[in-house]
């Protein structure tokens, strides 16, 4: 593939102030045209492995950047059926949650991933002159460090993939100032995953498998992060490519694509089963015959600990965790938590910007699973999910989303049997997290992500393979059963027999699970992609905005329209950026 330019805003020379690199890069624009005397040229600088690692560094500081961070959120959420605005001060927020998507949207700029994706592609560049440069510094220790560069570098393309389509790509470093502002036209996004695919595959079993302590160990890539990233850049190809128009142009290749996911999956579910047994971690179907082996960390069903909530979301780096971008060190807390949750004040939730749409108003007392409403009664998710306060008893759903805000959460022992998780105070909240001091990490992947992964692959194929169908439920099912384990067994034993239900089902469960984690938008352009058309995610969609259903239909009626507009400062820089034709490129829309 021919290497392109980035545009000078957003490729370019890496800032090499040895204090620049681990907390701002302002001196960015005129590193080498201006030779500042207090930095290190490029030449003087790549000399040994520290020099390679300041930058290795500064490309996670970066990823927690907070134009990084919420962005992931944003591009990953709002568009969605999740949520909707409980602070309509902005109109850029109030403009991308209603579809009114305008080129002006400072939420469009790219900029923040594309400073990481030059960090890496310099470094990559440079690492083999240290090679040769630093004795002490060996191929061994090399090649890792080679597998967090090109996986850091492969999660900023798949977002950008996911949220615009069609992007401007290079590998090459660009660390001089000739041909900076060439322009860069976008390449198609079907041969930016094939070389995201084949370059993770290059180096996926060259990540490490342990850096010796936890904050590391999912702080930083390891072999299990780049497989399940390579997992979700398969299924989400594989998706792209399953349409009747898409398989007329790319054949069979979704078929391998979907079974390339599954493999994927295997490898990190197997591994963190490993690593479970090893440490002695209960976790679900250990020892059980009949139930598949997840590393899963289980509940007891009377006990008053939402014990995997406190694990995975409260203490961080717990051992569901595969991936998370490292937060808590002030000032660099969680900000784009802290932008969209709020925080907490007292026994209040305060300064959030979003709340849970009207589609969680009803939560069933009658059924355990079915297609008209996402929570039941007996979920732990709810308490995890929603902040119940103290408050009186009743049924209605709280409004704030209390995810990540709090360390710890208990269910009263006085509540009934604890199946039912309805009741406003049942829930008790401890190690609140304040506004505007948000500590918690963001969590990028985790073991329920190649579970549900595997799951949908495998519902895919059942089309091949039947016995998948009962697979893909299984390994679904076990999701569910985790969070509600006060369920009577008998009440378990739901089974949906077509492909389309099976699908439908591990949607409704990626929701339950993944709810306010970037993910709920993404899910839905997977599933327009298989059917080649939005008539069904318009649908879903519906539901969240009720009476203007017709507008929000009208606005994402295309495939086009499922992806963002280009922003229209990055046009100003690069003139060979063409505008997504759905929204093309003037300032006003109707507000509906």
């Amino acid at each position: 593939m021919k290497a392109l330019y980035i545009y000078k805003k957003v490729i370019l020379p890496v800032c090499i102030s040895v204090v620049g690199l681990l907390s701002s890069c302002s001196a960015f624009d005129d590193f080498l045209t201006v030779y500042p005397t207090n930095q290190i040229t490029g030449e003087q600088f790549w000399e040994n492995k520290t020099d390679l690692e300041s930058v290795l560094f500064a490309c996670y500081r970066q990823m927690a950047s907070d134009a990084m961070g919420e962005r992931m959120f944003a591009w990953g959420e709002l568009k969605s059926d999740n949520f909707d605005l409980a602070d309509t001060s902005s109109d850029n927020l109030v403009n991308l949650m209603t579809a009114n998507l305008l080129p002006i949207n400072s939420w469009f700029s790219w900029a923040s991933f594309y400073k990481l994706i030059g960090y890496c592609n310099l470094s990559l560049s440079k690492g083999p002159e240290v090679l040769s440069k630093d004795n002490s510094f060996s191929e061994g220790d090399w090649l890792p460090i080679q597998a967090e560069l090109v996986t850091m570098r492969a999660l900023s393309y798949f977002y950008l993939v996911r949220a615009f389509r069609d992007v401007p790509f290079t590998v090459d470093a660009n660390d001089t100032s000739v041909g900076a502002t060439d322009p860069m036209p976008q390449v198609p996004s079907e041969q930016i995953l094939t070389y995201l695919i084949n370059d993770l595959e290059a180096i996926k079993d060259n990540g490490m498998t342990n850096y010796g302590n936890d904050a590391d160990n999912h702080g930083r890539i390891t072999r299990n992060a780049i497989y399940t990233l390579l997992a979700d850049i398969y299924l989400w190809r594989a998706s792209k490519n399953s349409s009747p128009d898409s398989i007329a142009v790319y054949g069979d290749q979704y078929r391998d694509d979907y079974a390339k996911c599954i493999e994927c999956c295997n490898y990190v579910i197997s591994a963190m089963n490993y690593k479970m047994n090893e440490q002695g971690v209960n976790h679900f179907g250990k020892g059980d015959g009949n139930t598949p082996e997840l590393p899963l960390i289980v509940m007891e069903p009377r006990s008053t600990a939402f014990t995997s909530y406190n694990e995975v979301f409260g203490s961080k780096n717990s051992d569901e965790s595969i991936f998370e971008v490292q937060y808590g060190n002030s000032p660099n807390d969680n900000e784009t938590l802290n932008y969209f949750f709020g925080g907490f004040s007292g026994s209040n939730i305060t300064g959030a910007r979003i709340q849970r749409s009207t589609v969680f108003e009803e939560v069933s007392t009658t059924e355990v699973e079915n297609e008209g409403v996402t929570f039941y009664k007996s979920d732990y998710r709810l308490g995890q999910t929603f902040y119940y306060a103290p408050a009186t008893n009743g049924t209605t759903i709280p409004i704030n989303i209390v995810k990540n805000l709090a360390s710890g959460i208990t269910v009263n022992s006085a509540a009934s049997t604890r199946d039912d998780m309805t009741t406003r105070g049942c829930f008790t909240y401890s190690g609140t997290r304040p506004h505007n001091n948000i500590a918690a990490n963001w969590i990028v992947y985790r073991a329920s992500d190649p579970i549900l992964m595997k799951a949908e692959a495998m519902a895919a194929l059942s089309s091949f393979d039947a016995s998948y169908l009962a697979s893909a439920m299984q390994l679904t099912k076990a999701i569910f059963i985790r969070s509600n384990p006060t369920i009577q067994a008998n009440r378990l034993n739901f089974f949906y027999g077509t492909q389309s239900e099976v699908m439908d089902y591990i949607l409704r469960e990626r929701q339950r699970e993944f709810i306010g984690e970037g993910k709920r938008w993404f899910d839905l352009v997977r599933l327009a992609y298989r059917s080649g058309d939005t008539s069904r995610l318009l649908n879903i969609l519906s539901l969240k905005f009720a009476g203007g259903s017709n507008a929000i239909k009208a606005k994402m009626a295309t495939m086009n329209s499922l992806f963002n507009p280009v922003y229209r400062e990055e046009m100003k820089v690069n003139t060979a950026l063409v505008q997504n034709p759905a929204w093309g490129d003037d300032n006003t829309s109707e507000r509906n």
